[in-house]
């Protein structure tokens, strides 16, 4: 039942408090932090604090973030919710984070949220795939934190972890949900044109530190 409730947690990408714990208590895990920024567009800037925690033993990495927006009069859309429907039942509940896409990059591992090339174009369908994004306020804050677990045997080199953001701009979203992370709206046509991908440096794995 355990193994079960883990690996349900972790394919989700939500840190399942046991898993958590786990990670935490292993010799093997080991911790690092970064900082990086990124400008939007003029005026706003958004900022990225991010830890990794990484259990070799576990093949599993803990990412803690926190993402501040720096203007003082814009929102800032952030696309780490995943897609509208992912994790429906008979209810649709929007708040936790998405199950991040892997990607191969330059010899490394990249943990991706950012809407794929079928839901930047989704419809405005509830039950299609339209990206889910946080709505940041200006001069907020958002502090979240996801488990991942690498398939196959072979562990990770280098990895890192990169979010897509945008200039908040409401016409382009619907259905705006409040959560305890700021509203988190479905998005209702192509939002890719002021889309970019904000990331960590390079975590090399093999001496547990961001390498510029």
């Amino acid at each position: 039942m355990f193994a079960a409730s883990l690996a349900a947690a972790c394919a989700h990408g939500l840190p399942h408090p046991a898993e958590e714990s786990r990670m935490n208590a292993q010799p093997d895990t080991t911790t690092a932090a970064a900082d990086t920024r990124l400008r939007v567009q003029d005026g706003q800037e958004v900022s990225l604090h991010a830890e990794f925690h990484y259990s070799a033993d576990a093949n599993t990495v803990l990412v803690r973030y926190r993402l501040r927006n720096g203007s003082a009069d814009r929102a800032l859309a952030v696309f780490d919710r995943g897609v509208y429907g992912e994790r429906a039942g008979a209810v649709f509940n929007p708040g936790p984070v998405g199950a991040p896409r892997v990607e191969q990059q330059d010899g490394g591992t990249v943990l991706l949220h950012a809407p794929g090339a079928a839901a930047a174009t989704a419809s405005a369908d509830p039950l299609g795939s339209a990206p889910l994004a946080v709505e940041l306020k200006p001069g907020a804050e958002l502090s979240d934190q996801f488990v991942h677990r690498f398939t196959g045997t072979d562990a990770p080199k280098r990895l890192r972890w990169c979010v897509a953001v945008a200039a908040f701009d409401e016409k382009q979203y619907r259905n705006p949900v409040k959560t305890d992370h700021g509203p988190i709206w479905t998005a209702t046509g192509d939002t890719s044109a002021g889309r970019q991908l904000l990331c960590t440096p390079w975590y090399d794995v093999g001496t547990a530190r961001f390498v510029e």
